[in-house]
């Protein structure tokens, strides 16, 4: 058959597997102005189902949450807990339990400078009561909370002082069920003059919190656990010999479903200019020489993420600063057992100033990951965004609604100078429509903005390469994909 030259030939809804890709650059929340939105969290619910929680800010700080159905985002919704006289809430984190709850915790800022540890539990329908988990003392001062559920028990953690100037420490509280209340706070690290800060946890089947953090001046994460009684010598995680951990190293842990504990973390070689990524575990006999993640040897490698399930099936996602003009990338990077994969950037060149990234795993065992961003043209107003590994062409190939519709034709017939893309919508919504290569990677974006009810036309007059393409309608919550064939000559 002669082909046509530069010609996209539509072939119908998509019913071909591409196989497994990353989808591309996609929005959580709804644009809304001069808002800055960020510092997404995310967590699996007890039906496989990504949950992210982030920060609105605008004025006082506003926590929002959404979760994924099965075609698209839920409408975002305010966490009902507001505290009176907060002027800021910073640092969400979640963990859902496995069944039909979850757990929000986050710091309250006060315009005096003190913090405090907030959390409030979803019991299925609604956002219970915010509850303070730290102890109440006005000098003290609380950051940077995380919280984690396993083997029917909840813990947060966090870092604290009495003063902004003074040493840091590592501070924990476990949820007690009998008395609704967060019981008494524990100091996890040692008083040693040393800063201990920048922690996570995790917590295994058999309800034990395992907790990580960064100890400045002595460049190490180390690691402690609490064994019913107290909280066990914390052991290092790094050898400094040979890898420094970043004073601000962000360490965060996972456990698998074989008890493996994974951790990323931020730190420099000995003798390196520059931060990387590292990863290191641990199966019960130790913690394993810290691996290199990342493969740059110019940028500063930022903050990461981790989730695993499996020893063979680690995903580590994270930021890097100052690569070309927009500032910050996010890249991902697999990890099977034995070595990483290449890694892969995230984000698109429809925003810059990508950083924060956070992972979780779907019932699939695929990972989705969060970041804030700004997008451009849109002065220093963020919004929070997400890329998720999946069977591209397949998942989303059948219309969620007869309303959205969309049909493809060539701008001109010599097919040569254009795309034009025609699509019908319900009812006023933000639409998104964007052109995928093969690989799932986001090649062109031809609406992304707020649209009335009808008939629309989106134009793209650049060029691509001949191969195989997804055009994809993102509008009303829901997603239309088909796929088209870019011939050659």
């Amino acid at each position: 058959m002669r082909s046509i030259p530069g010609c996209l030939v539509l072939l119908g809804l998509s019913t071909l597997c591409f196989g497994s890709s990353w989808v591309g650059q996609e929005r959580v929340n709804r644009p809304n102005g001069d808002t800055l939105d960020g510092q997404p969290t995310t967590a699996i619910d007890a039906h496989g189902h990504p949950w992210v929680v982030w920060i609105e800010n605008c004025g006082d700080t506003t926590l929002y949450w959404s979760s994924w159905g099965y075609d698209g985002w839920e409408p975002q919704r305010g966490v009902s807990a507001n505290a009176p006289g907060v002027h800021w809430r910073f640092r969400p984190d979640i963990s859902n339990d496995g069944q039909n709850g979850a757990w929000i915790v986050w710091h309250n800022a006060y315009e005096n400078n003190n913090r405090d540890i907030a959390a409030c539990y979803w019991d299925g329908s609604t956002w219970g009561d915010e509850q303070q988990v730290n102890l109440p003392d006005s000098t003290d001062v609380d950051f940077a909370p995380k919280v984690s559920c396993g083997g029917g028990q909840v813990w947060c953690v966090w870092y604290g002082g009495l003063t902004d100037m003074s040493a840091y420490s590592v501070y924990a509280s476990r949820w007690s069920e009998s008395t609704q209340v967060w019981g008494p706070e524990t100091q996890v690290s040692p008083i040693d003059g040393n800063h201990h800060w920048w922690c996570d946890v995790a917590v295994d089947t058999l309800g034990t919190p395992h907790v990580v953090w960064c100890t400045y001046p002595l460049y190490t994460v180390f690691h402690s656990y609490f064994d019913g009684e107290h909280w066990v010598t914390p052991t290092p995680v790094n050898d400094t010999s040979n890898v420094f951990a970043s004073p601000w190293a962000s360490p965060r842990i996972v456990i698998d479903h074989d008890g493996v504990m994974h951790v990323s973390l931020t730190g420099a070689r000995v003798g390196a200019t520059h931060r990387d990524i590292f990863y290191a575990h641990n199966d019960g006999s130790g913690w394993s020489p810290c691996q290199m993640v990342t493969r740059d040897s110019l940028y500063d490698e930022w903050y990461s993420d981790i989730a695993a399930n499996a020893p063979d099936n680690v995903w580590i996602v994270w930021d890097r600063q100052n690569e070309g003009s927009d500032q910050f990338r996010v890249y991902a990077a697999h990890y099977d057992g034995q070595e990483f994969s290449a890694e892969q950037r995230l984000d698109n060149d429809s925003s810059y100033y990508d950083c924060s990234p956070a992972v979780c795993l779907d019932s699939s065992d695929d990972p989705w990951v969060f970041w804030n961003g700004i997008p451009y043209g849109s002065g220093s107003n963020g919004d929070v965004f997400f890329n998720r590994f999946a069977e591209v062409g397949l998942a989303e190939a059948q219309p969620a609604v007869d309303a959205c519709r969309i049909r493809l034709r060539c701008a001109t017939p010599q097919c040569g100078l254009g795309l034009t893309v025609s699509f019908d919508i319900a009812s006023t919504t933000h639409v998104r429509l964007t052109v995928l290569d093969g690989t799932g990677r986001c090649r062109a974006v031809l609406a992304d903005e707020l649209m009335p009810r009808g008939a629309h036309t989106a134009r793209f007059r650049g060029t691509l390469a001949p191969g195989v393409y997804l055009c994809r309608l993102q509008a009303e919550g829901q997603f239309v994909t088909e796929k088209m064939i870019l011939l050659g000559r």
